[in-house]
């Protein structure tokens, strides 16, 4: 099977290279990181009221631009071309949760906002383990006034935890796992930001003290939920992880055609050659396992054996790419004021973002070897 892209997806790759090389370029990222910032609010203007990209997942009959994630894939591989952190991801995905869920009501109060940008949400589905394992969340609902509910419990690893105007927590209920919208400044609900190792991601953890929630979806049915945005998040992780390498390589190339050393550029040497040689091949590799993946029809078999291979390798190649990139560049590669470290942070903290990806191996066994894996049940 080949697979080409179409000539508004490659419009769409293209304005978004422009917009976030204009708006959000890699020495923007490293200025909000260095002072703390969250995000650049004319930057995140331009990227969702002026581009829409928060509308490209959501159908058009919900005021969506009806895109596929194909089209999530391009922007977020432009994302990660630049590093872009700030809400972007964090509210995509609990866009995704909420049309997952399928609740007309949570849509209605909730979308219309997420998708123009002037509200950002997050998911709190981690619980104290700050793993995915959404068959046995750590918080706790029990019955609230008016239908709610009143959720206690402790949520680790919360991206933009500190500043996502709605969160959307995990709970275990009655019913089962289910899912609840929860205001970030609701009564009962205590921040803690987290000294995280990706500057350009912060992370908190949320202390959850019978707050009152509405639930979204069906009772018990946040398990499905959270697996199906787990999977969109390790597609779309892996796609920004392509466009992060793409930066390391062109960069690392270039600092080899014009490092000179012992009269000659270091690209020169044969062991410079093979290693942004390896950094390449890991590249296309990587480029192909993220573009089959977000081929896939979400919720099929071969979106969730895409989903593993995609975030099983890109992860890891992401990271030896970091190494790869700081060896090449020698002293310089080591110091603050190079973007390397950026880099290299970014690869680290991916595996809290979607799991390491020695369990997205694991869970391509029953995929790949169903007979095997009932015998080992």
């Amino acid at each position: 099977m080949e697979f080409t892209w179409t000539p508004e997806q490659l419009d769409l790759r293209s304005g978004t290279r422009r917009l976030l090389e204009g708006r959000a370029p890699l020495e923007r990222t490293r200025q909000l990181a260095e002072a703390g910032e969250r995000v650049d609010p004319a930057a995140w203007t331009a990227m969702t009221q002026q581009a829409g990209l928060l509308a490209l997942g959501v159908p058009e009959e919900l005021g969506g631009a009806g895109g596929s994630r194909v089209e999530q894939a391009l922007v977020f591989e432009e994302a990660g071309r630049v590093l872009l952190g700030g809400p972007l991801l964090s509210t995509v995905l609990a866009i995704e949760a909420l049309l997952a869920a399928g609740d007309d009501a949570a849509l209605e109060e909730h979308l219309p906002g997420l998708v123009e940008g002037e509200r950002t949400a997050t998911l709190a589905v981690l619980g104290s383990s700050g793993r995915w394992r959404p068959a046995s969340p750590t918080t706790v609902a029990t019955a609230g006034p008016d239908g709610g509910a009143l959720l206690s419990g402790t949520e680790e690893l919360v991206l933009d935890g500190a500043g996502a105007d709605l969160v959307l927590v995990l709970a275990r209920a009655e019913g089962g796992p289910t899912l609840y919208a929860v205001p970030r400044d609701a009564d009962g609900v205590t921040v803690e930001p987290l000294d995280v190792l990706d500057l350009t991601r912060p992370m908190a953890r949320l202390h959850l003290a019978a707050v009152p929630a509405r639930p979204v979806g069906l009772s018990g049915g946040g398990a499905a939920v959270v697996e199906r945005v787990h999977r969109a998040a390790a597609v779309l992780v892996a796609a920004e992880q392509v466009g992060a390498m793409d930066t390391l390589v062109t960069r690392t190339a270039e600092y080899a055609r014009t490092r000179r050393a012992f009269g000659r550029p270091i690209g020169a040497f044969q062991a410079v050659k093979h290693r942004l040689a390896d950094m390449a091949v890991r590249l296309e590799m990587s480029r192909s396992a993220a573009a089959w993946a977000s081929f896939q029809e979400p919720g099929s078999a071969d979106e969730a054996f895409g989903a593993a291979v995609a975030a099983s390798y890109c992860g890891e190649a992401f990271l030896q790419a970091a190494k790869d990139t700081i060896q090449l560049h020698g002293g310089v590669g080591f110091t603050w004021e190079h973007d390397a470290h950026l880099f290299l942070r970014r690869a680290r903290a991916a595996a809290t973002l979607v799991g390491p990806p020695s369990e997205h191996r694991a869970a391509l066994v029953p995929l790949v070897l169903p007979d095997l894996a009932e015998v080992s049940s």
